[in-house]
């Protein structure tokens, strides 16, 4: 008899246009949608335990909010917050997710829609809970991620020097594209996430 259980959903966050957006070290603003953002939720149980995990479309959550996040899902799904895990994709294209300093009416609104669609999302993953099978394996990504910071022909290191800059040298690292450990769930032989 297979003990675990798995569900996933998704839920689309997409912000207001005007929402401030993270990255690229200046103001920008959301003038359309090229891609929607999302979070995406993996429900686990076995055993009578269970366990959320969530990914947030967004550069990154500090701690207070993660934990404000994480006790919605748990109170929305029933379970301990301790057992709800988050993490964020690291996009650079997604609305800013702060609570303190410099907000406007628009990036407080985000704030509590986010919260209310992590709260959704948990229950429509538990809701779809079904036997599963779990495996681990390794995979071969090629160009997911690049190195920011050069050595320069000087010996110094700079942040990513622009491509015509002919000064920089070498990359200081040189990234792994092999991903090591791939977790895998399957529900009748369909792979569910991983």
């Amino acid at each position: 008899m297979n003990a675990l259980k798995a569900g996933f959903a998704r839920v689309n966050i997409n912000p207001k246009l005007g929402t401030v957006i993270n990255g690229y070290f200046k103001p920008r603003h959301v003038k359309g949608i090229l891609d929607d953002l999302e979070v995406n939720a993996l429900a686990i149980e076995c055993n009578g335990k269970k366990a959320l995990i969530l990914t947030v479309d967004t550069c990154g959550i500090k701690q207070e909010l993660a934990l404000k996040f994480r006790t919605a899902a748990a109170k929305a799904a029933g379970i301990d917050v301790e057992a709800v895990y988050l993490h964020v994709t690291h996009t650079h294209t997604g609305a800013f997710l702060v609570e303190e300093g410099g907000k406007t009416e628009l990036e407080d609104e985000y704030i509590n829609f986010v919260l209310g669609r992590i709260s959704d999302v948990a229950v429509y993953a538990f809701a779809d809970l079904k036997d599963a099978k779990m495996g681990y394996g390794t995979g071969h990504a090629p160009n997911v991620a690049f190195v920011r910071r050069y050595v320069m022909k000087d010996g110094s290191i700079k942040p990513t020097p622009a491509l015509t800059t002919p000064i920089s040298l070498v990359p200081l690292a040189v990234l792994p594209t092999t991903l090591f450990p791939l977790f895998a769930l399957q529900e009748k032989m369909q792979r569910i996430s991983f």
